[in-house]
């Protein structure tokens, strides 16, 4: 759980922000009600499907409104009042729950909050917006988009963010090591996935949420991965490549990092050449982390190395991105990046290679930009080799 002192500061940071320009905020992206507010409703209970949250900010305090089905939630956020409306008691039918939000959020509104208000374009519900317009007739609103700084906050990671990064990693790790030593020729995507979710789930010591690539190619028969995202329930044969790349989500937080090994068997010169390669580009990049650093030139990196072995056509994707609350999110490593890396960044760096005669592979790992360069954050295995 995020901590109630890395939410006020993170609430002070975004009113430094805003420089005096906005009286009042309103915060509805799911994201950012656990970021400012450390409020997330579990999403493996009933009480979450179709809810939605709003939080007030003012100079002075922070108040959060929901549906009292969410109250073991809104009971844990670090706010200074919560608000919680009746929507569903088992005795008549529930009404829509967004619209009971809105007439909520209305109601709670401090009538002394001002006329400018900062919102996040992207997810705020209409009806709030008319409900807050509609209070004074004679009282004109000047909203403002706060997407971009809330955005722009998100990348320097605060110690309890960086808490719950180092616990998605531990599981990964524990998730990737279970992977290693169980995976058989035979068995299929959904067994890697499904032997992924439990070493994560029992490493965690909760239920969390596991999402990402489980995908076999190569082989003896030339396997092609999937142009869609799916987990395939056909055995896997000897010999083909496994690429895991996958994030484990803790209270809103993920790592995400890969590992790609060979089902039962050895690895082939080819197959080995290419992994040297994916990791002799994983070296350029990481030697190259630091603040201050441009995006694109560790990109550049990444894509010189494969470039030397002329290896840079079966590169295909990019050099990696930030990580948090979001996947991806700034910054991005990519040729036409105009961003800097800064302290507080975690970034994944994640080279790879698509070539017909090898399959897919990739080696990923994540890091935190700090003042001397950077830290590794993940230690699995990169190996092809079980």
């Amino acid at each position: 759980m995020l901590t109630r002192e890395g939410c006020l500061a993170r609430r002070r940071r975004l009113w430094e922000a805003t420089a005096g320009t906005i009286d009042a905020i309103v915060i509805t992206q799911p994201e950012s009600l656990v970021y400012f507010a450390g409020f997330r409703a579990s999403p493996f209970t009933f009480r979450s499907s179709e809810s939605s949250a709003a939080l007030i900010l003012l100079p002075d305090r922070a108040i959060l409104i929901a549906d009292d089905l969410l109250d073991p939630y809104l009971a844990e956020s670090h706010v200074d009042a919560t608000a919680a409306f009746s929507w569903y008691a088992g005795e008549r039918p529930a009404p829509h729950r967004g619209d009971r939000l809105v007439e909520a959020f209305t109601e709670a509104w401090p009538r002394t909050a001002g006329s400018r208000l900062g919102v996040e374009y992207a997810s705020i519900p209409a009806g709030i917006l008319d409900g807050v317009s509609g209070i004074s007739d004679d009282q004109a609103f000047e909203v403002s988009n706060i997407d971009p700084i809330v955005r722009e906050l998100r990348r320097a990671k605060d110690a309890d963010e960086l808490a719950l990064l180092r616990r998605s990693a531990r599981a990964g790790e524990a998730a990737h090591a279970a992977a290693l030593d169980r995976m058989r020729p035979g068995m299929t995507e959904l067994d890697a996935f499904l032997i992924v979710q439990e070493a994560a789930v029992r490493e965690a010591g909760e239920p969390v949420q596991v999402y990402g690539d489980f995908v076999a190619s190569g082989g003896p028969d030339a396997i092609e991965p999937p142009r869609t995202p799916r987990l395939r329930n056909r055995p896997i044969r000897a010999g083909e490549l496994l690429l895991l790349d996958f994030s484990v989500v803790v209270h809103g937080y993920r790592a995400d990092f890969t590992n790609t090994f060979v089902v039962g068997g050895e690895p082939t010169a080819r197959q080995r050449a290419m992994a040297d390669a994916c990791l002799g580009a994983l070296a350029a990049g990481e030697a190259l982390l630091g603040p201050d650093r441009e995006a694109r030139a560790i990109d550049a990196a990444v894509r010189g190395y494969f470039a030397s072995l002329k290896l840079d056509s079966y590169f295909q994707s990019h050099s990696g991105h930030g990580l948090g609350l979001g996947h991806p999110e700034p910054p991005f490593l990519v040729p036409d990046s105009d961003e800097t890396l800064a302290v507080g960044d975690v970034v994944a760096l994640e080279p790879s290679i698509n070539a017909p005669e090898v399959g897919l592979m990739r080696f990923e790992r994540n890091y935190l930009i700090t003042e001397n360069g950077c830290e590794l954050l993940t230690r699995h295995r990169l190996t092809l080799t079980p």
